[in-house]
């Protein structure tokens, strides 16, 4: 009975130390991760909502999204722009999904896609907001880019240690 008790306990400290051996290596890479997605992240106000616009990439999208749609989300911003758009509005308002995209004087029309409530009209208070934009043309990312909607722009530019991470 003694060595029975001894095996039951020895399994169940085996086993809570893989457990938090697990935890201890999942919070590194959950680090590692938003650290790597802030360097392709930028907000601006947007008709009275901040919105954030990440840059899809085969990186950010791993993080950001499960199989089977990742694949194919990571072939599409091999082809074009895509920038994946998430908002929570404060108050009642109205969104217009109507963005543009400059870069070396040429201006490209996105359109957008709703994965949720990421669609032209009303948009209520605390009502997440989730979206791709696509924009058919290919930016070369060593430059300066501009986001544009409506009354709003958005300059955005990756770090050179943004565009390391994209090379690796």
């Amino acid at each position: 009975m003694k060595h029975t008790m001894m095996a039951i306990l020895a399994c169940v400290l085996a086993v809570s130390a893989i457990a938090a051996q697990q935890q201890e290596g999942q919070q590194p890479q959950q680090e590692s991760s938003a650290a790597m997605l802030k360097q392709f992240t930028r907000s601006m106000d947007v008709d009275g909502m901040m919105m954030s616009f990440v840059y899809l990439n085969d990186r950010t999208v791993d993080v950001l999204f499960q199989p089977p749609g990742k694949y194919s989300l990571r072939a599409q911003a091999k082809m074009a722009t895509l920038l994946y758009v998430q908002a929570t509005p404060d108050k009642d308002g109205k969104l217009d999904t109507r963005f543009y995209l400059e870069q070396d004087g040429e201006t490209t029309e996105g359109v957008a896609h709703n994965i949720k409530h990421f669609q032209s009209g009303a948009v209520a208070k605390g009502e997440r907001i989730d979206g791709i934009l696509r924009f058919e043309r290919k930016l070369d990312l060593t430059h300066q880019f501009t986001i544009k909607s409506s009354k709003s722009s958005l300059k955005f530019k990756l770090s050179e240690e943004a565009l390391k991470l994209m090379g690796q």
